[in-house]
Formats: C-alpha cells, structure tokens, sequence
C-alpha cells in the first residue's frame, strides 16, 4: 500500500450498510503477524465456534434434506477460500494486508452463495437481491517486535430488498460477528509468538586418527 492510497478494502467497496472493526498491538514482528493469518485455527475459540454450530443447526433445519450438522474441527484460512468456503481472495499485499470478499444472500440456508468473478471489483456486481462483503487483515509495523493487526468487515446490499433482508439478519448475527473479532485477533497475535519448531540437526564429528 503506498503512502498515501487508501486501504485495498476502502477500493473495493467504499459504500458499506455494515461495518465492524477491531484491532490489537502484537508482540511479534509484523511480517511473523501476517504468516500467522494463514496459518491460526480459527475453531480454537469457543466465541467462533458456538455461533457456526448453531447457523449449521439453523441451515439443516430450514432445509429437510440436510438433517445432518457437521462441525469442523479445524478451519484455517485456505479453507475459507474456494467453493468450499465462499471466500475468494480479492486483494493482497504480502506481508501488510489481506481482504477476501464473499457475495450471496447471507439470510439464506447455506448462506445463498452466488457465483462471480473475484477479479472484479465488488462495486461493480449488481446480482438483485444479493449482499457482498469484505474480510480484511491488516499489518503495520510499529518497530521490529511490534506492530498493529487489523480486522474489518464491510457488508453492502446489492439493493434496497437486500438491505432491509440484510438488516434483519445482522439484528440476530451482528453480536455475534462483533464478539467473535477479538478472539481472531488475539489467536493471531498468539500464533506470530510461536516460534516454528527447527528439528535438531545431528552433528557429526571426524574421527581423530
């Protein structure tokens, strides 16, 4: 990001109905801090994973032939991305800032997902009756061992029906949502303090003759 351009979430979607932002210090060099995005277990948290049982419960009970709920045990970044997940990367800069987007219809069973095309910017579909958002991470370095990590979520309605269908989800979801930022935060600041684990290297000395 050079000086001075705004953030790549504020150039993908500038007008938002909902907004959510949280951020911490973290003791940990901002490049460990961005590494740790990808590589933290998001269900660690009892705050994030309480929430997704209770949609997955919601969802099988809205759809008769989805009766079965299945909780992941584990859920990192890579399985938010793709068709599994919903989440397509949208904007990258290595080692400062991340936003994945999502567009579909959230008060839907399976959260209505919508195909589109992430290499375009999200102000520019106009699916009726639909919802896209952005997820974003943002690393600045303070010094060497600290720096300042970011989360922000934006939510924009495709039209006036989506809004007012949105704004009565959020009433339900939106605590939700704001409660389960900190922890995801806090499991990144703890996962750029571990130091990787180097396996021993046997030394091997020479004979003396």
């Amino acid at each position: 990001m050079p000086h001075g351009e705004p953030p790549a979430t504020e150039r993908q979607l500038p007008v938002f109905e909902q907004r959510v932002v949280r951020a911490r210090v973290v003791d940990a060099p901002a490049p460990d801090t961005f590494a740790a995005i990808r590589r933290v277990d998001f269900m660690r948290s009892p705050v994030i994973v309480a929430p997704n049982l209770a949609r997955l419960a919601v969802d099988a009970l809205r759809t008769p032939r989805r009766r079965e709920v299945r909780a992941h045990r584990s859920v990192r970044l890579a399985d938010l991305i793709g068709p599994q997940g919903g989440f397509e990367v949208i904007a990258e800069e290595p080692g400062r800032e991340l936003v994945l987007g999502f567009v579909g219809r959230w008060w839907e069973p399976d959260y209505g997902r919508v195909d589109w095309d992430p290499g375009a910017p999200l102000s520019s579909i106009s699916v009726p009756e639909c919802g896209f958002g952005t997820w974003s991470f943002t690393v600045l370095p303070y010094d060497a061992r600290t720096c300042v990590l970011l989360t922000e979520i934006r939510v924009h309605g495709t039209d006036e029906r989506a809004r007012r269908l949105f704004r009565r989800y959020w009433t339900a979801v939106g605590p939700f949502v704001r409660a389960m930022a900190r922890p995801i935060l806090s499991m990144i600041a703890a996962e750029a303090r571990r130091r990787p684990e180097v396996p021993a290297q046997t030394s091997h000395r020479r004979n003396r003759v």
